[in-house]
């Protein structure tokens, strides 16, 4: 009971967030004469809520899969690769991007699942820091291609310059918020519906058989489902580091270890951080208005280099 009221108390929390983030703005308080600034506000607030929910439990159910605390999108890799799958799009067809919206999430879950499969390639099984160097080596190597066709394509630069740079939702449309929160709603639900074997998987292989779950067909679909969340969140925050760390993490404290709690309770969490470093940026509460990506990154990167410290 006390873990429900905790995940209630989670889920209620983001949407009261939500709710007065449509009301605030840098003026202070307020939606306008006729609500047409609420309205404005409405899709940045909707696509923080779910990106953040979508890293969220991307970040679990990494954690989960490869059995390392160090473990999210932003550093393994699958960020770089949903990055380089909507900039591999705009840049080639920017047309076609902007007049079929549902084209942009399956572009970066695309590059995503690749970035995801690589690492999976390289790095399951072995130690925190194995996993961090094979991170790093894609991450490098999808930005280097990202960089390449972002100068390539004169006309969608500035657009993919802000994709870059974690600071897309302020362009946010509700035609751009729907189809990846689409994409994320069902990412996150496929996640929580394969909780009982992500704990399994936390036994080892031999341990999973022995529970009945099959382990390689475990990672394949947990791999896909966590791309598919990385991929629409690329769509809607562009590229953001340490959200998926840090949400797990503070999940677990709340509602306990098992991804049956933790999944979801990452998700909240992981809205909840994601809302409020863009709202803090988008008023100017550090005197300057900034990215939501570098707000999380100036808590998360302490956070990083501590739990490193510890597991590394």
């Amino acid at each position: 009971m006390g873990r429900i009221a905790t995940l209630g108390a989670l889920v209620i929390a983001a949407l009261a967030a939500g709710l007065a983030a449509v009301w605030v703005g840098v003026d202070g308080w307020g939606a306008g004469l006729n609500g047409e600034l609420a309205l404005l506000r409405l899709p940045r607030v909707l696509g923080a809520l779910v990106a953040g929910a979508a890293l969220g439990a991307a970040g679990a159910a990494q954690q989960g899969l490869f059995r390392n605390p160090l473990a999210d999108p932003g550093l393994t890799g699958v960020f770089g690769g949903a990055l380089l799958g909507v900039t591999a799009l705009v840049a080639l067809g920017a047309g076609a991007a902007w007049e079929r919206p549902w084209l942009l999430p399956v572009a970066a879950a695309g590059g995503a699942l690749a970035a995801t499969l690589a690492l999976v390639a390289f790095a399951r099984g072995r130690s925190p820091s194995g996993l961090l160097l094979a991170g790093l080596g894609i991450n490098a190597l999808a930005g280097a291609a990202t960089l390449a066709l972002t100068a390539w394509a004169d006309e969608s630069r500035s657009t993919l310059a802000m994709v870059q740079a974690g600071s897309w939702l302020g362009h946010m449309t509700l035609e751009l918020v729907a189809w990846p929160t689409l994409a994320a709603g069902a990412a996150v639900l496929g996640l929580w519906l394969m909780a009982r074997r992500l704990d399994a998987l936390g036994l080892g292989e031999t341990g999973a058989w022995l529970a009945g779950v099959d382990p390689g067909a475990t990672g394949r679909r947990a791999a896909l489902m966590t791309s598919v969340a990385a991929g629409a969140a690329t769509c809607l925050c562009g590229q953001m580091a340490f959200a998926g760390l840090l949400a797990p993490h503070l999940a677990r404290a709340l509602a306990g270890p098992r991804h049956a709690w933790s999944i979801p309770a990452s998700a909240a969490v992981g809205a909840l951080i994601v809302l409020a470093a863009d709202t803090a940026g988008r008023v100017g509460l550090l005197g300057k208005t900034l990215p939501a990506s570098a707000l999380v990154a100036l808590v998360g990167a302490p956070a990083f280099l501590w739990l490193a410290r510890r597991h590394v």
